[in-house]
């Protein structure tokens, strides 16, 4: 059984080799597709062994699945940057790979961590993601805005690893804000390609709502105040975006200030009409 590692990036020289140490002792091959580093990326990438690929950003969806693409075995392996492998998820993976998969695809346990955590507190409700799996099974979606795996096989076999990934989202409250403000623009322009229509009203309870569901339903409150940043940060992440899906539609319908009733934000990802 080979494995290749695939992930994407840009401006990722600080968190990259975290992630390609733990990795690469189970990787046949790394392959790395970059949408425009201006910093050491490259060469930590590089150094590691991978194939490193520049391929202009669209979107999360395009970018993983051109990176998969570029995968010359079945089985694949995808992380993020930010994904660490915990050792224990290590040895786990490399008795599979040892002794042969057992099902078409694996899902792993993405843990969040903040300052002053050595590893994820396993009584808060992480995501589970198909992250390790047979291209003749499952294949990345490549939709407008997703991430996720779709299913060629008619009935594959998943399991769930018992093990972490360390997931490292968080490198400054600044660079989270930044984060969230790229990805509801991505989520934004996907409603509009899928014609979804949002109340005006979705603004006013999403906050609250969302951050009651990870803070308290999800058990954020057990990482303490970085529970309660991290919930807060959720919950103003989907009010952007309702926020961004009325802000469209109002200057599309009156124009703003010269805008003419278009918004280019949007313009170029959806058309026009």
């Amino acid at each position: 059984m080979k494995i290749s590692l695939y992930t994407v990036t840009k401006n990722e020289e600080a968190r990259l080799p975290l992630m390609l140490e733990a990795a690469a002792p189970l990787a046949d091959e790394i392959i790395v597709v970059d949408s425009g580093s201006t910093d050491r990326t490259r060469d930590v990438a590089e150094r590691y062994g991978a194939k490193f690929i520049h391929h202009d950003w669209t979107s999360i969806g395009h970018q993983v699945a051109f990176a998969e693409s570029c995968c010359s075995n079945e089985w694949v392996l995808r992380l993020d940057a930010d994904e660490v492998m915990s050792k224990e998820l290590l040895e786990e993976i490399m008795k599979i790979k040892k002794n042969g998969p057992d099902c078409d695809g694996y899902k792993l346990r993405s843990g969040e961590m903040f300052p002053g955590y050595s590893k994820p507190n396993r009584w808060v409700k992480h995501y589970q993601l198909v992250r390790l799996y047979s291209r003749k099974a499952m294949r990345m979606s490549g939709k407008f805005g997703f991430d996720d795996v779709v299913f060629i096989k008619k009935t594959p076999q998943t399991r769930l690893l018992y093990n972490f990934i360390n997931h490292y989202s968080f490198l400054s409250i600044r660079r989270t804000v930044e984060k969230r403000n790229v990805a509801t623009d991505d989520q934004v322009k996907r409603a509009l390609l899928e014609h979804k229509n949002y109340s005006p009203w979705r603004m006013v309870g999403c906050m609250v709502g969302n951050f009651f569901r990870y803070f308290i339903l999800e058990r954020y409150f057990l990482y303490g105040f970085w529970g309660f940043i991290h919930s807060v940060n959720v919950g103003y992440m989907r009010f952007l975006k309702f926020s961004k899906f009325y802000e469209y539609h109002q200057i599309r319908e009156h124009g703003y200030m010269g805008c003419e009733k278009k918004n280019e934000l949007y313009e170029s990802e959806v058309g026009k009409g």
